[in-house]
């Protein structure tokens, strides 16, 4: 908790904004930071922009960072949770909405795990429109990645840990107390990401109920059965950086680098999903150098 505060202490001024969906949702984002808009895309599906804010404060000192709330994360809530109202092309249209709030022609993306397959979405349907992409322990274009995954992830759990998933999983636990159950699984599953558990506590320590909403997950990734966004990526012409944990479960880094020709690949050494939260110099360096370079 003192960690927290530190940081909290530590972080630049923030100020909160909505604007209208093309379908009438009131979408947030928040900004922090002066000059060219980078937009940072959350992961998931499902998890609020605020595990974010790390990179964002970390960016401001150059850009105007700008957390979108993708809908039904974070503080853009939604009446009801349905593929129809989650369409796919829903959060690419948002995310164009968003543009036109920013008043810019081109956006640039950072885009983290489902993020960085947001980001990608958007850049196949409006190639014109991106300025540059930093993909950072992204999903891949494909689901190749996703069954050596989830089966690094199952080889990763301690023994406790499993304990608490199929603690909290059960479903008469999880119909009497939903939020707490996907909070605490959520928690148990952490660690597995990082390639050093004890920076687990950098993220865990800070979440609450609303971080990831499962609500999201499930609508959205049932539409990803056939996912495959390489056609039509091979042809953008705005910059891509692809910065990867090397320790990550998520082996996608050289998949989403090839279907970038002349795209940029940094592994980071010592660090898993989340590598700004255990070799932040390393990522930062990386990020503000590529934002230096082709944002302003």
């Amino acid at each position: 908790m003192r960690r927290l505060v530190l940081i909290l202490l530590l972080a630049l001024p923030l100020s909160a904004a909505t604007f209208q969906s093309d379908d009438g949702v009131t979408l947030y984002y928040d900004v922090i930071g002066k000059g060219e808009p980078v937009v940072l895309l959350s992961g998931g599906p499902g998890f609020s922009p605020e595990y974010l804010r790390p990179v964002a404060d970390a960016i401001a000192k150059g850009n105007k960072a700008v957390l979108f709330h993708q809908r039904g994360t974070g503080k853009s809530t939604l009446e009801t949770y349905d593929g129809g109202v989650l369409e796919l092309k829903k959060l690419v249209a948002d995310l164009d909405a968003l543009r036109r709030e920013l008043k810019q022609e081109k956006l640039t993306l950072i885009g983290h795990s489902f993020g960085g397959i947001l980001s990608m979405m958007y850049a196949r349907e409006h190639p014109d429109r991106i300025r540059a992409l930093a993909l950072i322990d992204s999903g891949g274009p494909t689901l190749q990645a996703v069954p050596k995954f989830n089966a690094n992830l199952e080889a990763r759990f301690s023994a406790d840990e499993k304990v608490r998933i199929k603690e909290w999983s059960d479903p008469e636990k999880k119909k009497a107390q939903h939020k707490r159950a996907i909070l605490e699984i959520t928690k148990a599953k952490t660690a597995a990401y990082f390639a050093d558990r004890t920076k687990a506590a950098l993220l865990t320590d800070s979440m609450d109920e609303q971080w990831f909403n499962d609500a999201v997950f499930w609508p959205v990734v049932m539409q990803m059965g056939a996912l495959d966004l390489r056609a039509g990526l091979e042809k953008i012409k705005a910059p891509v950086i692809v910065i990867h944990g090397k320790q990550d479960p998520l082996e996608s880094a050289e998949e989403v680098h090839a279907t970038f020709p002349g795209s940029r690949l940094v592994l980071i050494e010592n660090a898993g999903h989340f590598p700004w939260l255990e070799q932040p110099e390393k990522v930062y360096g990386a990020l503000n150098e590529f934002l230096a370079a082709e944002c302003h």
